[in-house]
């Protein structure tokens, strides 16, 4: 199934959508992207799980049915093995998380950090990492870490869905209820991108993909993926009524993978 956008040539002058063949309805979210565009990860609305799915072929290989496992998987840059969690619970119900390696190459599957209380990793890049801690922006720079918020450090601004442009100079972030924003490795220079633009993206070093979900706080009622660029360009790439969420991007091939809300696969092609 493939049609063309309206477009307004704001971001993009031209993008198509289509369904990824194969895909049929059920509980699947996107839950990442390898470097060269070849594959996507999805997991299930509560991150059981990997499957990583041919976008060429929708051919679709289950890797792993940790729980946990479908929040922010790392891909390696050479999409060769993905570091993903684990969540177990102790003898006193509490909760453990360690760190698995999955090598796609041989099929095989390894410890790579012991259950902890906490855990985090970094995008295996050797570059700056980026992470939440008790709803906080944190960034480890140069072996320190350090708390960035910078919007704020009080119980009422929370912080999630951070990442690193890919040059790595650049942090994007969303705070709840607010939007989503960018900022320096500092803190500094801090950008308003939009309130629309959840579970935001990094599509290249100025463009942002980001999705426009609109509940009446118990069903979704709409939900869009947007375009945004850091010089204030803002353009619709599919129409609300598909319902399409949870953008993962591939600049190098020019494609964002996004999910429906009954867990069919769409990508939209940049052309």
């Amino acid at each position: 199934m493939s049609c063309s956008l309206t477009v307004q040539a704001q971001v993009f002058q031209s993008v198509s959508l289509e369904k990824l063949s194969g895909s049929a309805p059920g509980d699947c979210r996107i839950a990442g992207i390898s470097p060269d565009g070849s594959y996507i990860l999805t997991t299930t609305q509560t991150n059981k799980g990997l499957r990583q799915i041919d976008l060429k072929t929708g051919q679709a290989k289950q890797l792993t049915d940790n729980l946990g496992a479908g929040f922010q998987p790392h891909v390696s840059p050479d999409g060769r093995s993905i570091v993903c969690r684990k969540v177990t619970f102790d003898e006193q119900h509490m909760r453990q998380t360690a760190l698995d390696l999955l090598d796609l190459e041989h099929g095989t599957q390894r410890q790579l950090r012991a259950p902890a209380r906490e855990v985090r990793e970094g995008d295996g890049k050797g570059r700056a990492e980026v992470f939440i801690e008790d709803m906080q922006l944190m960034v480890t720079a140069d072996g320190v870490t350090k708390n960035l918020s910078p919007n704020g450090t009080d119980e009422e601004t929370s912080y999630i869905w951070p990442s690193l442009s890919p040059d790595g100079k650049r942090i994007l972030y969303y705070v709840c209820g607010v939007g989503a924003y960018v900022c320096n490795l500092e803190g500094k220079e801090v950008q308003f991108i939009a309130h629309d633009c959840r579970a935001p993206q990094w599509y290249d070093d100025e463009t942002i993909i980001g999705m426009n979900d609109l509940d009446d706080g118990k069903m979704l009622l709409s939900s869009s993926i947007m375009a945004y660029t850091l010089d204030g360009k803002v353009q619709e790439l599919t129409d609300s009524t598909k319902v399409l969420m949870y953008p993962q991007c591939c600049a190098r091939q020019g494609i964002i993978a996004c999910s429906a809300e009954n867990g069919e696969i769409f990508v939209i092609r940049i052309h």
